[in-house]
C-alpha cells in the first residue's frame, strides 16, 4: 500500500524538514570554504536554521493547525508545540554561548553544527511523534548526535570515557525499548500510540504482552531521564562531557525525556490498570528525588552537584505527572531547562578551559567578580525554589495540583516533593554562601583575567530577568 503525503503533512514537520535540511547543507557547506573560516558561516547557517524552524512552528499552529498527520504518525498538539519551543530555544542558547568554549578546547569542529540541528530534530520526532516506531526513530537520532558531542573533545580521557559509557549503557536502554515496543504491537497489533496502550485492558496474554511492553518501554525513557536506578550515567557524563554540550543535555535532552513521559501517560487509559501505572512511575519519582538531593549534598564539584540534583528534578516532574499535573510538570520543564542553561553558561565562563568549578573555589567571588556572583546566586536561589523567583513558582503551582488530589499516595508523593525541596534548599545555598560570606578567595574566583563577553553577559542578564519576574506574565495557563 503507498502512501503520498498531502501538503499539510509535509507542512507538519516542517521544522524537522528545516532542521535536518540545513544541516545536510552545512555539511556541505564546510568543504566549499577555507578550514580557518568555517567557523562563522556555519554557525549563521545553524542560527539561520534554528530561526527558521521557529517560524515554521509557529505557522503550523495556524496552518494547518493542530491535529493527526501521515497517517495517525504524526501528531500536533499545543504539548508537542511547546516541547518542541523548549528544545528550539535550548539550541540557540547553546549556538550562542558554546562556539567561544569549544574553541578555548580546540574542539569547535565543523561538525558541531549539523549534529545539534540532527539532535534536535530527533527530539522533535520524538516528542510529535504518535506512532512507537517514529518516536523510536527520534530517539535514536538525537541519541547517535549526543554521543558524539560529547566525546568531542578527542584529546580528553574523561570525555572519551563519558561518550563511551553514555553510548554503552544508552544502547542497552534503546534495546529495552524497542523490545517494549515489539511486545506492546504483540499486544494489540498495532504501534499506534493509543491503540498499543489500550492492549492494557484486553484480556488473557495480550494484556500481558501490553504490560511487558510498556514496562520495557518505560525503562528505556527512565534512562533518557535520569530516573533511580537508570541514573548511575549522569554525574560522570555531565563531568566528562563540555559544559556547554552538559547544558545542552541537561535541558533539552531532559525535556524530550520527560516530554515524553507527560505524552504516555496522557495515552494510558482512565482506570484501575492506568492508576498501577502512576503508582509505579510515582515510586520510582520519590526515590528519584530523595536519592538525587541526599548524594548531592556532599558533591564539590558543581557539575556533579547539577547532575544529581538534575535526578531529583526528574523526580520532581514525574511525580507530578503521576499525580495528574501534566501542565504544572511541562512549565516546571520549561523554566528548569532555562536555568540548565544559564547555570552551565556561567561554569563555562568561570572555567575558561583550564579550571574544575568547585564549591570551595568561587569563595569570594562576589569581591572579585560581582556580576557574575549575582547571576550565580538568582540562578542556584531560583534552583532551591527561593522566593520570589522562578522555581518557587514552579514547584508551588506543581505541588497546588498535587494537593487537590485527596488519594493517600499523592499525599505521600506531596510530602516526599515538599520534604526534599528542604534537603535541596542546603545545597544551593552553599553557592551563595560561598561567593558572598567567606573572606578567603578561591581558586576560581581568584582568576581576574576573565575576558569580556558582552554576548554571554547580555544572554544571562536576560535570563536572570525571567527568573526574577518571569512568573508575572508567564503561568501554566499560558502553555496550552
Amino acid at each position: 500500500m503507498s502512501y503520498t503525503p498531502s501538503s499539510n503533512d509535509l507542512i507538519a514537520i516542517s521544522p524537522m524538514l528545516v532542521l535536518c535540511g540545513v544541516a545536510l547543507l552545512s555539511l556541505v557547506v564546510q568543504f566549499l570554504i577555507p578550514k580557518e573560516e568555517e567557523g562563522k558561516p556555519l554557525w549563521i547557517l545553524s542560527v539561520l536554521g534554528i530561526l527558521t524552524a521557529m517560524y515554521a512552528l509557529y505557522h503550523i499552529t495556524n496552518s494547518p493547525g493542530y491535529g493527526k498527520f501521515f497517517g495517525s504518525q504524526i501528531s500536533v498538539s499545543p504539548l508537542t508545540v511547546w516541547l518542541s519551543a523548549i528544545y528550539l530555544i535550548a539550541g540557540l542558547i547553546t549556538l550562542l554561548i558554546a562556539p567561544p568554549f569549544l574553541s578555548q578546547h580546540k574542539t569547535l569542529f565543523p561538525e558541531f553544527f549539523p549534529l545539534l540541528l540532527f539532535c534536535l530534530s530527533g527530539m522533535m520526532f520524538l516528542t510529535s511523534g504518535y506512532d512507537l516506531i517514529v518516536i523510536f526513530v527520534g530517539l535514536e537520532i538525537l541519541s547517535l548526535a549526543l554521543y558524539v558531542m560529547i566525546g568531542m573533545a578527542r584529546t580528553s580521557v574523561s570525555s572519551l570515557e563519558s561518550a563511551m559509557k553514555y553510548f554503552l549503557l544508552g544502547s542497552f536502554s534503546s534495546g529495552f525499548m524497542l523490545l517494549g515496543i515489539a511486545f506492546l504491537y504483540g499486544g494489540s497489533g498495532t504501534t499506534n500510540l493509543d491503540g498499543a496502550l489500550r492492549g492494557l485492558f484486553l484480556k488473557g496474554y495480550e494484556a500481558n504482552f501490553s504490560k511487558l511492553g510498556l514496562g520495557l518501554f518505560l525503562v528505556g525513557v527512565s534512562f533518557k531521564a535520569a530516573l533511580v536506578p537508570f541514573h548511575s550515567w549522569t554525574p560522570d557524563v555531565y563531568e566528562g562531557a563540555q559544559t556547554p554540550i552538559t547544558g545542552f543535555m541537561a535541558s533539552a535532552g531532559k525535556a524530550s525525556a520527560l516530554g515524553l513521559v507527560i505524552i504516555i501517560f496522557n495515552h494510558v487509559p482512565v482506570g484501575e490498570i492506568g492508576n498501577v501505572w502512576k503508582v509505579l512511575m510515582g515510586s520510582i519519582a520519590l526515590i528519584s528525588m530523595t536519592w538525587g538531593n541526599i548524594v548531592a549534598l556532599k558533591q564539590e564539584n558543581l557539575k556533579r552537584m547539577l547532575a544529581y540534583s538534575s535526578i531529583s528534578h526528574a523526580g520532581y516532574i514525574v511525580a507530578g505527572i503521576a499525580c495528574g499535573a501534566s501542565l504544572e510538570a511541562l512549565y516546571y520543564l520549561f523554566s528548569y531547562s532555562l536555568l540548565n542553561l544559564a547555570a552551565f553558561a556561567i561554569i563555562s565562563y568561570l572555567e575558561q578551559g583550564k579550571h574544575e568549578v568547585t564549591v570551595n573555589g568561587i569563595s569570594h567571588l562576589s569581591g572579585e567578580h560581582p556580576l557574575t556572583a549575582l547571576a550565580l546566586s538568582v540562578i542556584f536561589l531560583s534552583f532551591a525554589g527561593f522566593p520570589p523567583l522562578i522555581g518557587f513558582w514552579t514547584k508551588l503551582f506543581l505541588l497546588q495540583k498535587m494537593a487537590e488530589s485527596d488519594l493517600l499516595f499523592n499525599r505521600i508523593l506531596l510530602f516526599g516533593a515538599v520534604a526534599n525541596s528542604c534537603i535541596a534548599f542546603y545545597y544551593y545555598m552553599k553557592i551563595t554562601i560561598q561567593s558572598y560570606m567567606k573572606q578567603e578567595t578561591g581558586a576560581v574566583a581568584g582568576v581576574r583575567d576573565l575576558p569580556s563577553m558582552p554576548t554571554l553577559g547580555f544572554l544571562v542578564f536576560l535570563l536572570c530577568v525571567f527568573f526574577t519576574a518571569g512568573w508575572l506574565f508567564f503561568q501554566p495557563g499560558a502553555l496550552l
